[in-house]
C-alpha cells in the first residue's frame, strides 16, 4: 500500500483509494487526487493488491475493474460516482463541496453523468491492462 501516513502518534483510521494501476486514466486520476490530498488523509492501493488482500471481497468481481473504490474505516466500500462526494470530503475545503455534491438539486445526476463519461475512457483502449467489459463501466 502506498501510505501517506507518517510515523509517530497513532493516526485515525484512514480511507483507501483503490484504483486500476494498469489504466492510464485511472492512474492519472489517482495522481490528481494524491496531489490534491494536501492533508495526506488517504492511502492508495491498486485493484490487484486490494483483491489479493481481500479488501474488495464486498465488491462483485465484475465491478472491481469498472471504477475506483473508496474503502472507508470498517471496510465500507463505495465505488465510482457514488464515492465522489466522500472522496472530495477528504480534500482541502472538501466538506462543503461534498455536501453540495449530494444535496444541491440536480448535482448528483451531473456527477453521475460526468463520471460515466470519464469512465468510458477505461474501456476505449486507454488502458494498458486487459480489455474490460465496456458494459460494466456504467
Amino acid at each position: 500500500m502506498e501510505s501517506s501516513s507518517g510515523h509517530g502518534v497513532s493516526a485515525p483510521p484512514r480511507c483507501i483509494l483503490v484504483y486500476d494501476a494498469d489504466c492510464g486514466p485511472c492512474s492519472q486520476f489517482k495522481a490528481v487526487v494524491g496531489f490534491l490530498d494536501l492533508g495526506r488523509r488517504l492511502d492508495y492501493l491498486s485493484i490487484a493488491s486490494a483483491e489479493g488482500s481481500g479488501l474488495l471481497d464486498g465488491v462483485p468481481p465484475a465491478r472491481r475493474h469498472s471504477s475506483f473504490h473508496l474503502v472507508q474505516p470498517g471496510r465500507r466500500t463505495v465505488s465510482g460516482a457514488e464515492a465522489i462526494p466522500s472522496l472530495v470530503g477528504f480534500l482541502p475545503a472538501g466538506g462543503l463541496v461534498s455536501k453540495i455534491l449530494v444535496s444541491a438539486p440536480g448535482v448528483p445526476g451531473i456527477v453521475s453523468f460526468a463520471y460515466a463519461a470519464a469512465s468510458r475512457l477505461h474501456g476505449r483502449g486507454a488502458c494498458r491492462g486487459p480489455t474490460r467489459d465496456a458494459e460494466a463501466l456504467c
